[in-house]
């Protein structure tokens, strides 16, 4: 795909002129939360895709940590996933590392261009994730928050530049309400739903909307959106790719990426994976480089 052209709007910051949000796009997100994108995968790449989160799973890496003395969202090392099984639970973090493909993703467009459109250039990646879950009746589904419990109480206005969004990439049909389908509260990011360890919010209370998504889709939303999976009775089990995106002044989910996957990468994913072109200094991600926008935008590779 060729790169981005760029234009500048009053000779000030350079915006992309390709794959800009329409103006109902835009309302979705902010009304909702979510916006829902079909086709940004092929089926090749689909393919793909399913075939690399098979192989991985037999690869060391982070999996969930299931230590009582930490709480539920922490991750560990792993020699290889518990399940071997490519159809079975994995939930694997940090792909950067495994295949060039997966860095591909870093800025694949347009998905990246519509991110960019609502976040504005100075962000970061700051997650990769690849889940499966299987069919089975053991699990009820979860409904949460991204980000932790205070993250959960930090809110923007509607109409303002998100903290964090996530790109969700679909990789198997999910297309009745008891597939696994991601299911979202709409208009719950900015008007919370009320959270005081009293009751359970599940992907069949009030206010639910299971959506059906076919594979190659894709989904972004806010991280103050509650979400989640339903339950997955299908008999498939449900296969996602996440990557999560914030402002450069919020603190990365994953480690540092290593020197040898950034040699891999183009200026602008180099950048969107923490290399700001200068060694780490007091006030680093807060006040951004002077080429920020040239390289997020694509004017300068």
């Amino acid at each position: 795909m060729c790169p981005a052209q760029v234009y500048f709007s009053g000779n000030t910051e350079p915006v992309s002129s390709v794959n800009k949000l329409t103006q109902t796009q835009r309302h979705d997100f902010q009304s909702n939360g979510f916006l829902h994108l079909e086709g940004l995968l092929g089926p090749q790449e689909v393919n793909h895709y399913v075939e690399q989160l098979s192989r991985i799973r037999s690869l060391p890496g982070f999996e969930p940590d299931r230590d009582p003395q930490f709480p539920i969202g922490h991750y560990s090392t792993l020699d290889h996933t518990r399940d071997l099984n490519p159809e079975g639970f994995m939930d694997r973090r940090e792909l950067l590392q495994y295949d060039p493909s997966f860095i591909n993703l870093v800025d694949r467009q347009p998905g990246f261009d519509y991110l960019v459109d609502l976040m504005g250039p100075n962000i970061m990646l700051s997650m990769t994730q690849a889940i499966v879950r299987p069919s089975t009746d053991k699990f009820p589904g979860y409904i949460h928050t991204d980000g932790g419990e205070s993250l959960r109480l930090t809110r923007v206005a509607a109409d303002g530049q998100p903290i964090a969004v996530k790109i969700m990439y679909i990789l198997t049909d999910s297309l009745t309400e008891e597939s696994g389908s991601l299911t979202v509260f709409p208009g719950s990011h900015v008007s919370q739903i009320p959270f005081e360890g009293k009751q359970v919010i599940t992907p069949v209370s009030e206010g639910a909307v299971a959506l059906k998504l076919k594979a190659g889709d894709a989904v972004l939303f806010t991280h103050s959106l509650w979400h989640g999976p339903a339950q997955n009775l299908s008999g498939t089990s449900r296969k996602i790719i996440l990557y999560n995106y914030c402002q450069l002044w919020v603190r990365s989910y994953d480690s540092p990426v290593s020197d040898a996957i950034l040699e891999q990468c183009t200026p602008r994913q180099r950048r969107l994976c923490g290399d700001l072109g200068y060694d780490f200094r007091p006030g680093s991600y807060f006040y951004v480089p002077k080429d920020q926008a040239q390289v997020i935008l694509n004017q300068s590779t």
